[in-house]
This record gives structure tokens, C-alpha cells and sequence, in this order.
């Protein structure tokens, strides 16, 4: 029986198909990815990527995104697929024969042109807080079908969450570190709607040098930036724990930490933001979100990831009742915070493939 797969270069447009092939998948999985601005990123993005897109219309979508200045590594993205084997193969056929014939060797993803956008695929079994805000979630087969398509991981990532009976060993692992911000050479200013507005140049530019050296990152100007971390975003975050770290000698923001409670369980309309003010006294489970921690490259190697964390400890057993550890890399120091604890672990994948 033939397969029918459309491949149509990016001419300003999505597919026609692109949000209903997206939406199938997830029928009765009780979970979906979060509202990504498609058209928005494909549009701004389409000046530095070409663009491929490859659909039957109905069971699979997926994009190629190439870009322009060559290189080694192509991606693909927004990919939603009803499992078929076959039509997958021949998908990823055409995407990689694209790939080859600009001279990439090699093809990655999911990956939505950076990773400050949607990315990666997560592993094993729903966890128990089923989806957080910006999760990577997908159908549970869609890892075992890249696997057969000639994928494998290239990227691990874990979130951890430590539940409410647990928080005490925090406390006590991490004795002394909270009297480590008393007189410390630091300002704290609390992440705001306000204060991000007043900051956003600061911010970008903190942001990029933070995460600059990670694998797989692949930088954004400030507009893309924009699309999803602004002031709309910021009334999400909880202002009790996130925060930026200003060194005063210098005057330069050195650190920051963005966290907010899961406002997935309220079962807001996909389009809505969530606002701290108004959203958090209707939760029924105030779990904290740790989501992107960092440390300015100049002022690292003193101890300014502990006090990040002694800072949102400060507010912690006011506000909330247990935390998730969001998406950090396997191997990263971070995990450290949570070693020897007893923690519920989900685990997440960047995939690529040889060409």
C-alpha cells in the first residue's frame, strides 16, 4: 500500500494540517505540550534556517531545520506522530537525504531551532506530577520509535522531585550556608514583573553568558528571546524565590534563579498566562518548580549555586510543600544539590543520528 508524505520548504506558512496533526497524539494522555508560538519562531527563524516541512496531513508532521551557515549538525523539530513506523521512516528518510545534501553529518533533535524553546523527549514511565509548565512530554512510544529509526540519546537530562517529609534533610545537609548571604558582597532583587522589565537588557545578557558553554545550546537574539521570557512570563514566577544576584563592587548581575509553583494542575486555558498573584492562592498542591539556576562564568567557584538555593530556602517552608528539580543535565553539578536524597526521577533525551 503506498504512503502519501507531502514535503513542502517553509514559504511563510505552516502546514494547514500543523495543529490538528499535533493535537491527536495526546487524545486521553491526560497531558500536551505547552502552547509554543510555531508560526511566530518558523517566521523569524526562517532568515538564518531552512525550513522543511514533511505530512501526510494526518499521522505525522515533522520539520527539517537546517541552518544557513552550514556546519555539522541539522535538526529536526516539531515532530507529532501517530506511531506508523512506516510513514515515520520515510519521513526521516527525506529529512536526512535534505540533511546530506547540504553536508550535514549528523541530525539532532527534538530541538525547535534553540534550546530556549521546545526541546528533547522524555523517557520511562508519566511521573507522578504527570506535567510542569515547559515540560517536555510526549507519548510514552515516541523514544522506542526514534530507536528504531536509528536514534539514539545524545543528551541525558533528569527533573527530581523531593517530596514534603524530605524537606528537613535539605535543611540539614546545608548547615550554615543560609548565614552565607548576611553580609555577603550581593544584592538580591526579587524577579518581578517590574523588575524584569527594568532588567531585561541585563537579563539577556546574563542569560547567554550563563548557559552559553552548554551542549546543544544554540544562541537567540533578543526578539526571539522575548517571544517566551518577558514580563508576561515573569508574573509567573513566585517573587519569594526567584531572584537575581547583583555584585555590588562591580555593579554587574552575577547569578539568577527563575522558580515558580506548578500552576499545571489548575487547568488553565492552554493560551492563558499564569500569574502568581492571582493563580497561587488557588492551588491545591503548591509544589516549587526549580527551573533555571546559573552562575555568571567571571564569579563562579564561589559558592554562589548554594546561596541561590539558601535564598529560595528562605521562603520555601512558607510557600510550599514539596519541589521539583527541572531538567538538568545528567552529570551537571547541580544534581548535587539533590545527592543522597530520596527523589522521584524523570528522565529526558536530545536524540541524533549518524547520516
Amino acid at each position: 500500500m503506498p504512503v502519501f508524505l507531502d514535503r513542502s520548504p517553509y514559504d511563510g506558512e505552516l502546514p494547514a494540517s500543523f495543529d490538528t496533526v499535533g493535537r491527536q497524539p495526546y487524545a486521553g494522555l491526560g497531558y500536551a505540550p505547552d502552547d509554543e508560538p510555531a508560526a511566530a519562531l518558523c517566521a523569524q527563524l526562517a532568515a538564518t534556517h531552512d525550513v522543511v516541512f514533511y505530512t501526510d496531513h494526518w499521522n505525522l508532521r515533522l520539520a527539517g531545520l537546517f541552518p544557513k551557515a552550514g556546519g555539522e549538525v541539522a535538526y529536526f523539530g516539531f515532530w507529532e506522530t501517530a506511531g506508523k513506523l512506516l510513514l515515520n521512516q520515510l519521513a526521516f528518510d527525506q529529512l536526512l537525504q535534505d540533511a546530506a545534501q547540504r553536508g550535514f553529518r549528523v541530525v539532532q533533535g527534538p530541538l525547535h531551532f534553540s534550546t530556549y524553546f521546545r526541546y528533547r523527549l522524555r523517557l520511562g514511565a508519566v511521573p507522578s506530577w504527570r506535567q510542569f509548565d515547559r515540560e517536555p512530554v510526549n507519548p510514552p512510544y515516541y523514544p522506542d520509535l526514534l530507536a528504531q529509526l536509528g536514534f539514539r540519546p545524545a543528551l541525558t537530562f533528569e527533573s527530581r522531585r523531593l517530596y514534603a517529609a524530605d524537606i528537613p534533610l535539605v535543611y540539614e545537609q546545608r548547615p550554615g550556608v543560609q548565614e552565607q548571604l548576611l553580609g555577603s558582597a550581593y544584592e538580591f532583587i526579587p524577579l518581578t514583573p517590574g523588575s524584569w522589565l527594568a532588567l531585561e537588557e541585563e537579563i539577556f545578557t546574563l542569560v547567554q553568558a550563563v548557559f552559553s558553554q552548554n551542549p546543544a545550546y544554540r544562541a537567540v537574539n533578543k526578539a526571539q528571546f522575548r517571544l517566551l521570557y518577558n514580563a508576561a512570563y515573569a508574573a509567573g514566577l513566585c517573587p519569594h524565590t526567584s531572584v537575581l544576584f547583583r555584585h555590588r563592587p562591580s555593579g554587574r548581575l552575577a547569578a539568577l534563579s527563575l522558580s515558580q509553583p506548578n500552576y499545571h494542575s489548575l487547568g488553565r486555558a492552554v493560551s492563558e498566562h499564569p500569574i502568581f498573584a492571582r493563580d497561587y492562592p488557588r492551588l491545591t498542591s503548591r509544589t516549587l518548580l526549580a527551573k533555571t539556576v546559573g552562575v555568571h562564568p567571571d564569579f563562579r567557584g564561589q559558592g554562589l549555586q548554594a546561596m541561590l538555593a539558601a535564598y529560595a530556602m528562605q521562603a520555601f517552608r512558607t510557600y510550599y510543600d514539596d519541589v521539583v528539580f527541572c531538567l538538568m543535565r545528567t552529570q551537571n553539578l547541580s544534581l548535587r544539590f539533590t545527592k543522597n536524597l530520596p527523589t522521584e526521577v524523570a528522565r529526558y533525551a536530545l536524540f541524533e543520528r549518524e547520516i
